[in-house]
């Protein structure tokens, strides 16, 4: 009769792995269209949803004589809460006089560069931190999900035109 090895007698096979629940923490880098630039990001944790969710809270008034319900709405507001919740650093750059210069992050450095943006990279950025986190999805109505999908239908339609136009001058 051989001799077998218990599974607890193995420090290896005995050692229990679990999950670690506490201190969740993803981050995600956003590569600007140069693809030499990056923004990072992270995925909101429990607090950090609860503290957008505070920020962005909407007041829903509604009138007793009429019935009418009165609800202010900042897009805007909101995504810049979203963008300035979640991001975390970057690799930018910018030209100055002796050239290229790395720019430090900071929450205020973000702030002063999210003013002067362009929309369509900032869009792109709120688009992977809306994908990063599913759970601002599920906020969205049907009808923002529509006007969604028609601003990338005209998206695609504007790039195929802008590629078919490449092709006929490459081709000339």
């Amino acid at each position: 009769m051989t001799e077998q090895t218990l599974p607890q007698d193995n420090p290896i096979a005995a050692e229990e792995v679990y999950e670690d629940y506490f201190g969740f923490k993803q981050s995600e880098v956003f590569t600007l269209p140069d693809g030499k630039q990056y923004i990072n990001f992270d995925v909101m944790n429990e607090g950090d949803k609860a503290r957008f969710q505070k920020d962005t809270n909407r007041d829903v008034t509604v009138m007793r004589t009429s019935g009418d319900a009165k609800m202010k709405l900042d897009p805007a507001a909101e995504r810049h809460a979203l963008l300035e919740g979640s991001v975390s650093g970057w690799h930018m750059m910018r030209r100055t006089e002796t050239g290229w210069e790395p720019i430090a992050f900071s929450k205020t450095e973000f702030k002063n560069w999210l003013r002067v943006a362009n929309p369509k990279v900032i869009e792109d950025l709120e688009l992977a931190i809306r994908k990063a986190n599913p759970w601002l999805q599920a906020d969205m109505t049907v009808e923002e999900i529509d006007k969604e999908i028609d601003r990338l239908k005209e998206m695609r339609d504007a790039a195929e035109k802008r590629e078919a136009g490449n092709a006929s001058s490459s081709g000339k």
